[in-house]
């Protein structure tokens, strides 16, 4: 077989078009001479962040003032690189990389800050939306660990009754097999009358498949790793709509509560005196048990930071939920930021029409803004993404245009914008994140590693950090 593709590789040239599809095949040098692609030296970005641990940002030290090694969610070792696949000539630069702003708009954050600083006796809460990029609470698990170091906090937030993913999170959630699970991705598919998916974009009905499914439990159990921040809480709430009667729910096994019928949304919340690492829920079945929108494990104050991954999402998904529930929903949670982070499903649809996309993400920008009056948006521009070439992997060209329609639609909805793509290096950057040892991004050149998805948490707090002391050197002046 070799033989036969070293003879095709000799006779045939390059590449063959037949009609709309493209044959290529190696040329005979490249058997001969290996591969000496040099990619980016990433090693002064990863060294910048990895070796700086994250310090309370309300001090006068300069951000970054500590340097420790950090792994998990304390600490991560250093990051080595092949030499051999680097162009040394080529170095990061170790500036921040900051957020942009709208011409003039350089305070857009200033109000949550303000909101932030207050003393208060609850939690407010950030929603990080994505899609597969930051399922398994990546990305958000770092940004959550600053807030709660920074701001007060505790628990890993909300989260839905069933797993979006088979990806590991801070718990393991043991559910019985009768919830089944509903999207707003896969509406066209199935029979749901109304938009109500809550906040996740998904809710749970209890679905028995015959009478002898009278089991409707929700159990939670710490994984063996994360923060013990982050595996206990104090406070738990239950979303729940669309019940038309009383439904009763053990605790724990061992109290038991009667939950009123409500039709749009409505919440129970359980407080504990000391802090728990595990919950079992268990409904008593009946023919009329409510949809369950989700759970929240928090503490009794600080800030919240919830994941909410939209596997295969473009964004586009916000506008088709229930305006009414959604909007009753932030404010019976305190929401008080979204961070938005898309791009990766869109950039091979809508490369080639970013007009299109642009439009279609300022709609969605303009729908989440009209939730709640005053809400701050991030949004977190799409990373490089490679192709693989002739001549090694090079970003794909739409990469830059959809970042450029994100850009455009954030500053026309009065959006805060952070360049992913650029405080990661930039163009053909990704290959250094594969290429690094241990890896830090998928050999799919598109998804970040769990260290990846953390370096990355990490600075997008270094930029939020770095505002945060400017409105805090304003604020003493």
């Amino acid at each position: 077989m070799l033989a036969l593709i070293f003879v095709f590789s000799a006779l045939l040239p390059d590449e063959i078009k037949i009609g709309t599809l493209t044959f290529r095949s190696p040329d005979l040098q490249s058997w001969f001479k290996p591969n000496t692609k040099e990619y980016k030296d990433i090693q002064d970005i990863i060294a910048f962040v990895d070796t700086t641990d994250f310090q309370h940002i309300h001090s006068k030290d300069t951000i970054s003032s500590k340097i420790d090694s950090i792994i998990d969610n304390n600490k991560i070792e250093i990051i080595k690189l092949k030499s051999d696949n680097f162009q040394k000539s080529i170095s990061a630069s170790l500036s921040i990389s900051t957020f942009e702003y709208p011409s003039g708009q350089d305070t857009l954050l200033f109000p949550f800050f303000r909101v932030i600083n207050k003393k208060r006796q609850s939690n407010i809460r950030i929603l990080h939306y994505g899609d597969s990029q930051i399922e398994g609470d990546h990305i958000t698990s770092t940004i959550r660990a600053f807030m709660h170091k920074n701001f007060g906090g505790q628990g890993i937030g909300f989260i839905p009754i069933v797993p979006v993913a088979d990806v590991a999170t801070t718990f393991q959630q043991n559910v019985s097999p009768n919830w089944k699970r509903f999207s707003v991705l896969d509406k066209q598919k199935i029979n749901v009358t109304n938009n109500r998916f809550g906040i996740s974009g998904n809710f749970v009905r209890y679905a028995p498949v015959n009478q002898n499914d009278t089991v409707a439990v929700i159990g939670l159990q710490p994984y063996y790793y994360g923060s013990r921040n982050v595996q206990t809480f104090t406070h738990v709430r239950l979303f729940y709509g669309q019940a038309q009667n009383p439904f009763s729910i053990i605790v724990n096994k061992v109290s038991t509560q009667t939950l009123q019928a409500r039709n749009l949304i409505a919440s129970t919340l359980w407080r504990f005196e000391s802090s728990q690492n595990s919950l079992h829920l268990q409904l008593m079945p009946t023919s009329d048990l409510p949809d369950l929108y989700g759970i929240s494990l928090d503490g009794e104050q600080g800030v919240a930071v919830d994941n909410l991954p939209l596997r295969g999402s473009a964004g586009f998904d916000f506008s088709r939920m229930d305006t009414t529930q959604m909007r009753e929903m932030f404010s019976m949670m305190d929401v008080e930021m979204l961070i938005l982070q898309f791009g990766g499903n869109i950039f091979t649809i809508y490369g080639d029409n970013h007009n299109y996309y642009y439009r279609r993400f300022l709609q969605e920008l303009l729908f989440l803004k009209s939730l709640k009056p005053g809400i701050v948006i991030i949004v977190i521009g799409i990373n490089d993404i490679s192709q693989n070439t002739p001549d090694g992997y090079i970003t794909h060209p739409n990469v830059t245009k959809i970042r450029d329609a994100q850009k455009r639609a954030a500053f026309e909805a009065d959006c805060v914008f952070w360049d992913l793509y650029r405080a990661m290096g930039g163009d053909s950057s990704m290959p250094s994140w594969v290429f690094a040892e241990p890896p830090l991004a998928k050999k799919d050149f598109l998804h970040f590693t769990s260290r990846g998805a953390k370096i990355v948490g990490e600075m997008f707090c270094k930029a939020f950090a770095f505002e945060y002391q400017k409105f805090s050197e304003q604020m003493n002046n």
